[in-house]
């Protein structure tokens, strides 16, 4: 991806995983960066285009105080845990057997290796 380049600052910690992970993918962080920019944006459009949509509404039809408020509160992420949800979640004898299936896979690939980690 060669384009023109500005200086963007990130977390210490942050910068020395990209660097990490460039270096086992053999690309440089800059371009490990856009790439991971660009598929959160196409993940992302249908998204975008809502709250545009949303905003443009509240200008045509909304007050002043409307358009502030959707846009503070348009991806503020709540998480709520509910933890006897969790704790049976993974009691759970199904759960329990998918995740022994994903460590078998995990463990095969690490044994042909096909698994590049961390």
């Amino acid at each position: 991806m060669s384009s023109p380049t500005a200086v963007m600052r990130v977390p210490a910690e942050m910068h020395e995983q990209v660097s990490r992970v460039s270096d086992l993918v053999k690309q440089t962080p800059g371009d490990l960066l856009a790439a991971a920019w660009t598929e959160y944006v196409e993940r992302h459009r249908d998204d975008f285009a809502q709250d545009l949509e949303r905003a443009a509404e509240l200008l045509r039809n909304g007050t002043l105080e409307d358009l502030v408020d959707f846009a503070q509160e348009a991806h503020q992420a709540v998480v709520s845990v509910d933890v006897d949800a969790v704790i049976s979640a993974w009691e759970d004898p199904e759960v329990q057997a998918v995740l022994e299936t994903a460590r078998s896979s995990v463990d095969r690939s690490r044994r042909a290796g096909r698994r590049l980690e961390l």
